[in-house]
């Protein structure tokens, strides 16, 4: 058996890896200037430090920076290349931003962009400014830039609670994750309040109120903790790098793995957040996963959607998301959490914790009744009650099976008058039973139920002595008719039950099968069109025209939504080239945005962090070589499960492999 390497003595060869990725990478480096509040310098020192570089010959310009009216600050920019903003007027209102394509066309050494959480005027490229700041670092542009830690997107929660104010401007956590250095600006509580009350923060006005809010003694204190404890977590992960890479004879502990268990409710997406903290302050990999039972109902929209964000949230901090399918949640999580060398598993309590939801088996309660071999970490929800204010809506009831339930039975009836004189009463219950069954198996749950109560009254009625009245005299006839009503119930149910999990079962296999039979298509199509002698202009349309109709189809099939696929020409420019129903146009702006993802080889569009503004979410289709053209699905990506988006990827990969084999050759 190999030897591990820091065992050995011998550097770990991932840790080098990552030190020369580092070291050789054309890739801009971001430094973070880090505050627990506005007012505590984060613009002047950041302001401080590029004059410094700037009288040592950097090339150093300002991209953004806001004084607020300070005049120490104010001062500082004397001297510094301070670029002209991107304007435009909104709603009456002329703003000015941050001018991206200036930045990326100066392409200076370091660029300042003051208050990262910013978002930007609608008619800028990116609806947030970390992202202009992810385009400028990706042009190989250092970047300065200013943050206070309630801006964390993985903080939200937390701040919430402590200072009673949510943060509507957020930023993902990657950007402190990445960021080459992190200088977190630290001043004294009493040398900020002493700046509020000279004005030096706001005016005396809002001064005065937000010493009231805000910027209470105790929320800095607390804001001031979580600053410190983020930088020194990230101190700690460099100083590990650094040991691995150097073969630092330190024993280590064994990488911690944490799954968090995701349920279609309304604390899902907050359940998220935790366990994301929790991962980042233990280093642990982790994974968010969600067990598809069958259940006797459908799932309402709604709590779909409670789904979807939240494992579309986990995803975005990094987590593997995964989806399971089971007869039950709690054998298919214990066997994932096996597979996978789990450590901790983390649930949500539910917000009910009566000993009915005991006794009924929620996952949580049969987790801790269980013995195994992992932590559980049980978290109660914080926000729920929130979310849950919404006013309910009726769902409409589909009145065909009831009807249809009231048809049958008067058909069963009619057949036990007819044979009551030749047969027993259990032949008579069968028939009724028979009834539930074809409504069960017809129309779902509820009519079913129906079917068992109207059966009940109807055999009590019309055989049970006295017949022609609802009631019974004889105990045992009312034993059976109790029997009958409580089997018809269930088998009914069970019923519903087995069809939702064969309905689940089928649709995981058609997933598992579409990249095969869609890829086998593709094949098959290439090897008939290798036979031609030629590729010629028309042969090479037909074959396009193939391949845009099966991207088409298949993208119908793992997420349901009208699809355009459009191809690039030899012009460079994209032509729309296949589409789910004649009536789909792009407009101007939504081609401009299709153009900017054929350009870039990034996701854009509804749901994204990109151009979110339009009714499609773009996907380019790119091949190993080149992007050929681009799928765009008149859906948000936000409703779409991480599941479905690597399908839609892997489809739209597929896709560009084939069309690039007749791309023409120069």
């Amino acid at each position: 058996m190999e030897q591990d390497p820091r065992e050995s003595g011998r550097p770990d060869p991932d840790a080098l890896l990552r030190e020369v990725e580092r070291a050789e990478s054309t890739r801009g480096k971001l430094k973070v200037f880090l505050g627990y509040s506005p007012g505590v310098g984060k613009t002047y020192s950041m302001l401080t430090e590029a004059r410094v570089r700037q009288r040592r010959g950097d090339d150093i310009v300002v991209g953004v920076v806001e004084t607020h009216g300070r005049s120490e600050t104010a001062a500082l920019l004397e001297g510094l290349e301070v670029l002209p903003r991107a304007g435009g007027n909104y709603e009456g209102i002329n703003l000015w931003e941050l001018d991206l394509d200036a930045i990326l066309a100066r392409k200076p050494e370091v660029v300042l962009v003051d208050e990262l959480a910013h978002t930007n005027a609608p008619w800028c490229r990116h609806p947030k400014r970390y992202q202009d700041v992810g385009e400028i670092l990706k042009a190989g542009i250092d970047v300065y830039s200013t943050l206070n830690v309630q801006h964390l997107e993985s903080q939200n929660d937390v701040v919430t609670r402590i200072t009673g104010v949510r943060m509507k401007e957020t930023v993902p956590d990657w950007i402190i994750e990445e960021a080459e250095e992190i200088q977190i600006i630290d001043v004294p509580l009493e040398t900020l309040f002493e700046r509020l009350r000279e004005g030096k923060v706001y005016i005396p006005e809002e001064a005065q109120r937000a010493l009231e809010s805000f910027f209470q003694r105790g929320h800095l204190v607390a804001l001031r903790e979580i600053a410190l404890n983020i930088v020194a977590r990230k101190m700690d992960a460099e100083l590990l790098t650094y040991r691995q890479s150097r073969a630092i004879s330190v024993p280590w502990p064994a990488t911690e793995k944490l799954m968090v268990c995701l349920g279609a409710t309304t604390s899902a997406p907050e359940l998220v957040r935790k366990a994301y903290r929790m991962a980042r302050d233990r280093n642990a990999e982790w994974y968010a996963v969600h067990v598809s039972v069958p259940v006797l109902g459908p799932q309402s929209a709604t709590r779909q959607a409670y789904l979807a964000e939240a494992l579309n949230l986990a995803e975005r901090f990094g987590a593997r998301t995964i989806t399971l399918s089971g007869p039950e949640v709690v054998p298919a999580l214990l066997q994932f959490a096996r597979e996978n060398n789990v450590s901790q598993i983390v649930v949500g309590r539910p917000r009910r914790t009566t000993l009915f939801g005991a006794l009924r088996g929620y996952p949580v309660y049969r987790l801790l009744r269980r013995q195994s071999e992992f932590d559980l970490v049980l978290i109660a929800p914080t926000l729920a009650k929130q979310r849950t204010q919404q006013p309910n809506r009726r769902r409409r009831v589909d009145v065909r099976g009831y009807l249809a339930a009231l048809f049958v039975l008067a058909v069963a009836s009619g057949l036990n008058l007819l044979i009551e004189p030749y047969a027993n009463p259990t032949s008579l219950y069968a028939i009724y039973l028979l009834s539930t069954l074809v409504i069960a198996l017809s129309f779902g749950l509820g009519p079913s139920i129906w079917t068992a109560i109207l059966s009940f009254l109807a055999f009590d009625f019309l055989f049970v002595v006295p017949k022609y009245a609802l009631a019974i005299k004889q105990a045992t006839d009312l034993v059976g008719a109790v029997v009958f009503l409580v089997t018809s119930m269930v088998v009914g149910q069970l019923i519903q039950v087995s069809r939702r999990q064969a309905a689940a079962l089928r649709e995981r296999a058609e997933r598992s099968s579409l990249l095969e039979e869609m890829a086998r298509e593709l094949l098959a199509a290439g090897d008939a069109a290798s036979t031609t002698a030629s590729c010629g202009s028309e042969t090479r349309e037909s074959a396009w025209d193939h391949i845009a109709g099966t991207v088409i189809r298949y993208t119908a099939q793992a997420a349901p939504a009208p699809a355009i696929v459009l191809f690039k020409t030899s012009q460079g420019r994209l032509e729309l080239w296949a589409r789910t129903e004649e009536s789909l146009e792009l407009t101007k702006e939504e081609v401009a945005v299709a153009e900017w993802v054929l350009a870039h080889g990034e996701e854009a569009g509804a749901g994204t962090e990109t151009l979110p503004s339009t009714a499609y979410y773009f996907v380019p289709m790119a091949s190993a070589e080149t992007i050929v053209g681009v799928m765009a699905l008149k859906r948000s990506a936000e409703s779409l499960l991480p599941e479905q988006r690597r399908i839609l990827r892997s489809i739209a990969g597929l896709g560009a492999l084939s069309a690039a084999r007749w791309l023409p050759t120069s």
